[in-house]
């Protein structure tokens, strides 16, 4: 407990952490009680013609290395931008959770021809969706928050200078909006909604100057 308040008093805006067993706990119910609350079927014709590729697996799972990535690098090196990161990515998934609460959806895949390829990524993929089912999914998580990184790196004085870290971040991060509809985790229409939020929280994260919360960046707190 010690260590802790002594991190914290060197961190402060290490609370904005506080967050994310909250995130858990709302995402992990919502995913055990969706389909039991008679949720609409989401899909659209476009899903249909999209193939199934399990190559784009890879990038999809690899999506949590970005977070960790940015989210550390942020943190340790640039704690104003640390702090608008978390404005945008926890604004915009408790957004997607709330909707979700309210309207309980599902990505429907009945008729969908998956699995062409017996390998091993397409095992994996069943895994994946063996435990991690189809619901919580409009707008996309996966896709929302993928941007927000890249945005965060965009937005990060140093990351700015670096034009090749930029391009291969913006690479993968449409790789990853590309694997949600080609795995079949996702439809495009949860994309779009999740373009169309990113738009909306940019502003919310990043125009206002908050000048009490970016105290956590510069001014130690009393635990």
């Amino acid at each position: 407990m010690k260590k802790l308040k002594e991190f914290i008093r060197r961190y402060p805006y290490a609370l904005l952490f506080a967050y994310w067993p909250f995130y858990g706990i709302w995402y992990s119910v919502l995913q055990a009680i969706t389909m039991e609350r008679d949720p609409y079927p989401l899909v659209c014709g476009l899903d249909m013609e999209i193939p199934f590729c399990e190559w784009l697996i890879i990038p999809y799972v690899l999506w949590y290395l970005q977070l960790l990535g940015v989210g550390i690098y942020s943190f340790l090196y640039n704690p104003k931008g640390f702090i608008r990161l978390c404005l945008l990515v926890t604004g915009g998934t408790t957004f997607c959770l709330i909707v979700c609460t309210l309207f309980p959806m599902y990505f429907d895949r009945t008729g969908m021809v998956l699995y062409y390829n017996d390998n091993l990524l397409t095992d994996f993929v069943r895994f994946l969706q063996g435990f991690d089912p189809p619901t919580t999914v409009m707008p996309s998580m996966h896709v929302y928050v993928t941007l927000a990184l890249h945005i965060g790196l965009c937005k990060d004085e140093y990351a700015r200078k670096n034009k090749l870290l930029l391009a291969c971040s913006l690479v993968y991060s449409l790789t990853v909006c590309l694997a949600t509809v080609v795995t079949k985790q996702h439809s495009i229409l949860d994309v779009g909604a999740s373009v169309l939020l990113i738009g909306v929280m940019y502003f919310v994260a990043y125009v206002p100057k908050y000048k009490r919360l970016m105290r956590l960046a510069t001014e130690p707190v009393l635990v």
